[in-house]
């Protein structure tokens, strides 16, 4: 899998992503896209999906926010790239609870077999789109799913990824 990030995940991007994940602005979407997908094209191995898919969120989580915005993200790439979107093949078997403040272990375990796939994806390749990367336990929980479930191949293209810095 390889993970296309558009921005390390710092101030004053942090405070934005949080805004939008609870704020639908279709204006700063349609933006933020547009900056995941210049930051695809300058990548030397970038190639185009097939499939763009957003990572799932849990179903109580959508309720209370109202909206997922790795769907609005997604959606928006695969209408400027004119890619097939689809934001039914996956969901969430199970509610994962956060992964903030988890450690990077916590975090696998937390999401392992938490995603179902409805139906075979043979030989394509699929794009997964989510705001944030920090461990990748989340996109390689999905990633790993789509494989199974006959993938070619499974990206994750994100906003921003968190970047650990040692003091």
């Amino acid at each position: 899998m390889h993970l296309y990030s558009a921005f390390d995940y710092d101030y004053p991007l942090d405070a934005l992503i949080t805004r939008c994940k609870y704020l639908p602005d279709a204006s700063l979407q349609g933006t933020l896209a547009a900056l995941m997908r210049q930051a695809h094209l300058r990548a030397p191995d970038a190639a185009v999906p097939d499939l763009i898919v957003p990572v799932p969120l849990a179903t109580e989580r959508l309720r209370k926010r109202g909206f997922n915005l790795p769907d609005a993200l997604a959606r928006s790439l695969a209408a400027t790239m004119r890619v097939r979107f689809d934001n039914t093949l996956c969901w969430r078997k199970r509610n994962t609870g956060r992964q903030t403040r988890r450690n990077r272990r916590e975090r696998l375990r937390n999401v392992r077999d938490a995603f179902g796939v409805k139906h075979r994806c043979d030989g394509l390749h699929i794009a997964i789109v989510d705001d944030v990367a920090s461990t990748g336990a989340t996109l390689h929980a999905l990633a790993k799913t789509l494989l199974k479930a006959g993938a070619r191949q499974v990206d994750a293209w994100v906003l921003a990824r968190a970047i650990f810095r040692r003091t």
